[in-house]
């Protein structure tokens, strides 16, 4: 009879810790927000930023966690693997909807293992050339290219990135050829652009503007569907006469299975959050532009992405063995 009592007693204890427990309301506790690139680059500071933010509007701190590597197939593993409870989001970028055929073998399924929630914001990427390239224009540069068939070389961030299929699709369009350097990010590549190792490239905004500016880059044209307030002189490469829109992005996701309340919520405050003015600014200043979605808009986007890309993926040689 005593061991029944101690067992029932027992029992009614835990059911009411884990009523207690479940009654807290969210956040109770840190989130840790999975960044897919290093320190310094732009998914790092957009999500530093929002995060910030967050954290005044949760109540709750924000643990960073950079797991750079494989063009974010480290941090996008690491997120679809984690508890779906709302206490573990992660950074999304660009490459994000590329891995999916890139890499044949992931550890997640792209579209089915994360959630992604909201949009931060867009990011211009721009053709550049070095000043020894006799080109002002984009038209004068694919002049150039063809009258040295196969022996201009371009920088891109890395096999695969946007910027290396959009410097395909170019070229494709305007019918030159062209040697493809890939670098590991934007920063080495605009260094070899700077010493004259490599004569053009398509790189973030953010990286190239300074050296624009001070001369040592010359831009030819911004891959975003309007010119940019950073570079308002800078035509886009449709204006130029070639139909092409390659731009950066971020955003937030989650692992999937997240309850609805809590991705409804994120998304209202980071929609809230991009439009805080002194956010904006930081924004606009790391070259980018605030992005609105709701999340069913942003899922969308996920699949075009690997849609629109898939083909020239494919054609590039970048798809991985």
């Amino acid at each position: 009879m005593k061991r029944w009592i101690s067992v029932e007693v027992a029992f009614t204890a835990l059911i009411v810790v884990y009523g207690v427990a479940a009654a807290q309301p969210y956040p109770s506790r840190p989130i840790r927000l999975v960044i897919d690139f290093p320190p310094g680059g732009a998914s790092d500071a957009l999500a530093r930023l929002v995060g910030q933010k967050l954290v005044e509007s949760l109540g709750q701190p924000i643990i960073y966690d950079n797991r750079p590597g494989a063009n974010g197939v480290i941090a996008y593993s690491i997120a679809a693997k984690a508890p779906p409870d709302g206490y573990t989001l992660v950074l999304l970028s660009t490459p994000f909807p590329l891995n999916a055929v890139l890499e044949r073998k992931l550890a997640y399924d792209t579209t089915k293992d994360i959630t992604p929630i909201a949009f931060i914001a867009n990011y211009s990427n721009i053709l550049v050339v070095n000043p020894s390239v006799p080109a002002r224009t984009v038209q004068e540069l694919v002049r150039y290219a063809k009258g040295k068939p196969g022996m201009i070389s371009y920088a891109s961030s890395g096999t695969g990135s946007v910027q290396h299929l959009a410097m395909e699709l170019f070229r494709r369009q305007a019918g030159f050829d062209a040697v493809h350097v890939p670098y590991a990010g934007s920063a080495p590549a605009v260094i070899d652009l700077l010493g004259g190792h490599v004569e053009a490239g398509i790189a973030i905004l953010t990286a190239a503007i300074p050296h624009m500016r001070s001369g040592r880059l010359r831009a030819l044209a911004v891959l975003s569907e309007n010119r940019v307030p950073q570079a308002p002189d800078v035509p886009t490469l449709t204006e130029s006469g070639f139909a092409l829109v390659a731009t950066g992005w971020a955003g937030i996701g989650a692992p999937a299975g997240i309850p609805r309340q809590i991705i409804d919520r994120f998304s209202r405050e980071i929609a809230r959050i991009i439009e805080v003015p002194d956010v904006k600014e930081r924004i606009l200043a790391l070259g980018g532009e605030p992005r609105h979605g709701a999340p069913q808009e942003f899922r969308r986007f996920v699949l075009d992405e690997i849609n629109r890309w898939s083909p020239v993926i494919r054609e590039s040689g970048a798809l991985q063995n």
